[in-house]
């Protein structure tokens, strides 16, 4: 289900992916991180500012166009 998920985002050509599965927050094109801490983590994406709140937050995994944040993700917040 998941490959199906990120072939299908892959071929539409959409501007940003996010994806919450269990402690672990993919987000796909994001434009730049704005603010990184253990408990508040903003990414600045084509359309709105994605604010991560939670506890024990890292970055597991970044590249120029995706991220992977761990941790306890208690609130997904999407500001205009």
């Amino acid at each position: 289900m998941q490959i199906r998920k990120s072939l299908k985002n892959f071929l539409c050509s959409q501007d940003y992916y996010i994806d919450l599965f269990g402690n672990c927050l993919h987000v796909y094109y994001y434009l730049e991180l704005l603010s990184l801490s253990d408990e508040v983590i903003e990414l600045k994406l084509s359309e709105f500012i994605l604010k991560v709140s939670g506890h024990n937050l890292v970055v597991s995994n970044m590249d120029k166009h995706e991220i992977l944040i761990k941790g306890e993700i208690l609130d997904l917040r999407f500001i205009r």
